[in-house]
């Protein structure tokens, strides 16, 4: 019997534990897989009765379900029992029965059949190999439940879900969480992820295994984020979907905005060049304002969210919510109406004739109109630019030096910038 067969079939013995209780651990599947397994290396027939004394698993088909007086025995003294004769208990055999503890509690009993002075060694071997699995088990079971109670708190927090503030911030506290504590929302995207997965699982020689693999990467993503957070500043985080994770930042209160905000953009590009250094991994990332109150947090979330929506189509590694003009109304824009209007203002198929016009455009709103400083930066004369700007205003109908004009078509521009 080897241990990666063991902890295959074990691993999920937990499920709802805290529904059941520490009782009824192993499943009866379970239970007859590892019989099954079990039987060829050990050449012995192996019995598992659970803690009501009843066989749960045996090769012995017509004996699952009968009640074992042996394991009964075990359960009521704690110590192991062996059996000579198949007379002395109801239902049991000559061989040897083990029990099975979790947390002093005995949960179990593996009965070996045999002759009892052949069996003490490799039942002791199979007894402490199966306590240890499902104290293993039961462990990851229960940081399971700790992390998915620790991700329903921040949802409920995001999405400002609680009635009573003074309750559910004495929850926070039971997770290390200080609600009060003034934050910023980061959203963080790993770039590509979502289309690699998709053409991989969706192959036809994908397989669970390969499910597996992403999420242990996701997983390792996540430890590799906490890494570069100090205990100290009580930074969350979780997941927000398969390729994106939410990080809740504290700030400094007691700093200027001009701080906090560099403070801020250094610790997400540190956590930035660590993916790119350890898994190669390309990201985007958003940043709402600071929140003081919190149930205001889903404000700064929601700007996050808008933030790296830009910066993701801007192929920006970071965007600072407040640093977006116009484009952060742009999103709430339904695409279908944002097109509509690009066609009619913009008519892009016709403009496709004038070289390099989109850059021509935004540079020459960046400059705020100056054809000087716009030719200086895009490195042509100035009669070439005055050539292309009048080939756009014949093109649309705009007029790019005309300050009404000028306003749709900057319109027009930022949502052919993120259609």
């Amino acid at each position: 019997m080897t241990i990666s067969f063991l902890k295959s079939v074990l691993g999920w013995i937990t499920r709802s534990t805290a529904e059941r209780g520490i009782g009824m651990l192993i499943p009866r599947e379970v239970a007859q897989s590892i019989v099954q397994e079990t039987e060829p290396i050990m050449n012995k027939n192996i019995n598992f009765m659970d803690e009501k004394a009843k066989i749960i698993a045996s090769l012995d088909k017509k004996r699952i379900g009968d009640f074992h007086e042996g394991a009964a025995k075990v359960l009521e003294t704690g110590r192991t029992l062996i059996i000579s004769s198949e007379e002395t208990y109801e239902g049991a055999k000559a061989g040897i029965n083990l029990p099975v503890r979790l947390h002093e509690q005995i949960v179990g009993v593996i009965g070996i059949t045999g002759e009892p002075e052949e069996l003490s060694q490799q039942g002791a071997l199979l007894q402490k190999m199966t306590e240890i699995l499902i104290k293993e088990a039961y462990l990851d079971e229960q940081v399971e439940l700790e992390t998915q109670a620790r991700e329903t708190f921040v949802n409920e927090w995001i999405r400002n879900q609680y009635q009573d503030e003074k309750l559910f911030a004495t929850r926070g506290w039971m997770f290390g969480i200080n609600i009060y504590k003034p934050r910023v929302a980061v959203l963080l995207e790993l770039s590509g992820f979502q289309d690699y997965w998709y053409d991989k699982l969706g192959s036809p020689l994908g397989d669970v295994n390969d499910e597996v693999q992403m999420q242990r990467y996701r997983r390792n993503v996540e430890k590799l984020i906490h890494r570069h957070f100090p205990d100290y500043n009580e930074h969350v985080l979780i997941p927000d979907g398969s390729s994106r994770y939410l990080i809740l930042l504290s700030v400094n209160e007691h700093k200027d905005p001009l701080y906090q905000k560099e403070r801020v953009s250094a610790r997400v590009r540190e956590i930035q060049e660590a993916l790119v250094k350890t898994y190669e991994q390309e990201s985007s990332a958003g940043v709402g304002s600071v929140c003081r109150n919190p149930g205001a947090m889903w404000k700064s979330v929601e700007e996050a969210d808008r933030a790296l929506r830009y910066a993701s189509d801007h192929h920006q590694p970071l965007y600072f919510y407040e640093d977006l003009g116009v484009e952060s109304l742009m999103y709430d824009v339904p695409e279908s109406v944002r097109r509509d209007f690009i066609i009619r203002k913009l008519q892009p198929e016709d403009l496709g004739s004038i070289p390099d016009w989109q850059h021509t455009l935004e540079t020459f709103y960046q400059q705020k109109g100056s054809i000087k400083a716009t030719s200086e930066v895009l490195h042509i004369h100035k009669n070439t630019l005055q050539y292309r700007l009048k080939k756009i205003k014949d093109v649309t109908g705009y007029d790019p030096r005309d300050i009404n004009d000028s306003t749709l078509l900057q319109m027009a521009l930022a949502f052919h910038k993120i259609t």
